[in-house]
């Protein structure tokens, strides 16, 4: 749902055509965030037959016709709608969650403190089941390692989390 949101949010700012949209979302968020054609442009016709967007064909002079995409009202009430639908299931993933916390300034506080406990709380889960393992698990050191290393991306989250939840 994350490359959605993006594709959405992209279009908050005025209009865009598709190469426009996948540039500036790598150029915000980085290559970790890209949009490739095979889901860009599903999701454009998705959002045209639902009516969150339309579309403006503009002609050039020796050029390939543009298409050109516009947010409705529609479409920002799905963009609104999408940003705030956390589920457990989606605070499990990173990406999901990145993508929100980068889009607080369109959720009110109350908002984003339940989307930082949903995740806080996957990530809790996962803190315990490493803490687990590397106390019944000693095989391999290597495996233990890469315990550890997980271990400490969750603790430095959760950190991360309490900074925002101040801010």
């Amino acid at each position: 749902m994350y490359a959605e949101i993006l594709i959405l949010g992209q279009l908050l700012s005025g209009p865009k055509h598709g190469y426009e949209i996948k540039k500036n979302i790598q150029k915000d968020l980085g290559e970790e965030f890209e949009i490739n054609n095979n889901l860009l442009y599903p999701a454009l016709r998705r959002f045209l037959e639902m009516g969150a967007i339309s579309k403006e064909v503009v002609k050039s002079d020796g050029k390939p016709e543009r298409h050109v995409y516009l947010m409705t009202d529609v479409g920002e009430e799905i963009f609104n709608d999408m940003i705030r639908d956390f589920p457990g299931k989606l605070a499990a993933s990173q990406m999901e969650f990145l993508v929100r916390v980068a889009l607080f300034d369109r959720l009110e506080p109350d908002m984003r403190q339940e989307i930082l406990h949903k995740r806080q709380e996957v990530l809790e889960e996962r803190l315990h089941f490493f803490r687990h393992i590397e106390n019944t698990h000693s095989e391999s050191p290597f495996v233990i390692e890469v315990i550890r290393f997980q271990r400490s991306q969750v603790e430095h989250e959760l950190a991360w989390i309490v900074n925002l939840e101040h801010a």
